[in-house]
């Protein structure tokens, strides 16, 4: 009988450890490794065409690219040329207030700030593109500004600045744009209190201003310009970490993307001065 009972303590511990194990890890966080430290960050200053830089996507090897707020023109960086190294535009009738960029497979899509949705293809320099528009139901109330695509659902991610939608006060909304139906799905994929990130990590009025998936960890990344803050989620949209980043280096973040390495790159207005994008590395002992 002693021997049963103890036969059946052991599976219990055994059980519980595993529950444990199985059970969402906030030590998963990617955030935390990142090194901040202003002396570690490498900057390139862009050009004036760039001063109001907004949305960041990885193209490939060390280029990405992005675009500024009010034209639709596409730039392509290169980061270990730190500067850009070609452009091209979007044909004459588009929408301004162009907010995030995303790259899937050979098509880009740029999203503007009431939510609609521009595909097209890269161009050579000077060339311009032809593109296909998408309107979804969110409009400029909503203030989309983090764009991304996330290739475990096939779709992209569009966060709203201000207003989250009917029913989610005090909340910040994620809505998702399903590819293979090309309709925006009605109900968030992600929504974020405000409450828990003022409680938990003492972030007062998160705006998103990007968003992007770390092809290390597989969590999502986002930015605030107010305050200058990043945060990271999990794949189901819990808040695993957040970090307010330096207001002296950050004046106006507007854009993140992640190289394949995990290299974060951070993009801020220029205001007064040049606009910037920050790399931003791994601790080298993580």
């Amino acid at each position: 009988m002693n021997l049963q009972r103890s036969f059946f303590i052991v599976l219990s511990i055994l059980l519980l450890s595993y529950c444990r194990d199985s059970s969402p890890n906030l030590s998963n966080s990617l955030l935390k490794k990142y090194n901040f430290d202003p002396d570690n960050i490498t900057v390139i200053k862009l050009p004036q065409s760039l001063r109001e830089i907004s949305g960041l996507a990885f193209l490939k090897g060390n280029e990405v690219l992005t675009h500024n707020d009010e034209e639709g023109i596409i730039f392509i960086v290169d980061i270990s040329l730190s500067k850009v190294v070609s452009d091209f535009v979007l044909d004459d009738d588009v929408e301004k207030d162009f907010e995030g960029i995303a790259v899937v497979k050979d098509s880009i899509y740029l999203v503007n700030s009431n939510g609609t949705i521009y595909k097209f293809r890269l161009q050579q320099e000077n060339e311009s593109a032809d593109f296909v528009k998408f309107k979804t139901f969110l409009d400029s109330e909503n203030n989309i500004e983090g764009f991304c695509y996330d290739a475990s659902t096939n779709s992209l991610l569009l966060a709203c600045k201000n207003d989250p939608g009917k029913g989610f006060k005090k909340l910040r909304a994620v809505y998702e744009f399903n590819l293979n139906k090309m309709i925006l799905v009605k109900k968030p994929r992600f929504l974020i209190s405000l409450d828990e990130l003022r409680d938990k990590f003492n972030i007062n009025g998160f705006e998103p201003s990007g968003i992007e998936k770390n092809p290390i960890s597989g969590n999502f990344f986002m930015v605030s310009a107010h305050p200058e803050a990043i945060l990271e989620l999990s794949p189901e949209g819990k808040i695993l970490a957040a970090y307010r980043l330096d207001e002296k280096e950050h004046k106006q973040t507007e854009g993140i993307t992640f190289l394949q390495d995990g290299t974060m790159l951070i993009s801020d207005e220029g205001q007064k001065k040049s606009a910037r994008i920050s790399i931003i590395r791994l601790k080298k002992n993580r």
